[in-house]
């Protein structure tokens, strides 16, 4: 019963989403583009190589302009010896084409499931200072009048190595 409770609220939820999204041509056009992104994006990770996939995703664009961004600096320069590729390929199987350059930009992804598979492939890193970067910022922090930032600084300097 539960999931029929479930099936129900779904229902429901996107039939207000839709009335939501027909009440405002604004909103009605912010969907759609955004939609339009989401299907770029899809598009891309199939055309390029295999092994760009899940490291860059499609941020916005315009009639002029395709944003992409690289999950690191490294991803982004491998990125960049695809723009001519990205370019015709946006140009002509996509429908883009007013398309005259593509940008690339680091910028981490913000994908629920690519984070997942990065962090159970990655060990993450915990943050630390040194024991003189850690003293510099108790120092710093005393002199702060603030007592709520104050705490805030005192807490930074606790990750000393």
């Amino acid at each position: 019963m539960s999931g029929q409770k479930n099936l129900n609220t779904r229902n429901l939820i996107a039939c207000q989403f839709g009335e939501l999204v027909d009440s405002s041509e604004q909103l009605n056009n912010l969907y759609t583009h955004a939609k339009g992104i989401y299907a770029l994006n899809e598009k891309l990770q199939k055309h390029l190589d295999p092994c760009l996939c899940g490291h860059f995703t499609v941020a916005n664009y315009s009639d002029e302009t395709l944003i992409v961004n690289a999950e690191t600096s490294a991803w982004a320069s491998k990125l960049r010896y695809c723009v001519p590729d990205i370019l015709n390929y946006a140009k002509h199987e996509c429908g883009l084409t007013r398309l005259k350059s593509v940008r690339i930009k680091v910028s981490p992804i913000h994908n629920k499931t690519v984070q997942s598979n990065l962090s159970s492939t990655r060990s993450v890193k915990k943050a630390s200072l040194s024991k003189k970067s850690a003293d510099f910022i108790k120092n710093v922090a005393t002199s702060i009048k603030d007592p709520a930032l104050r705490k805030s600084i005192l807490r930074i300097s606790k990750h000393a190595r």
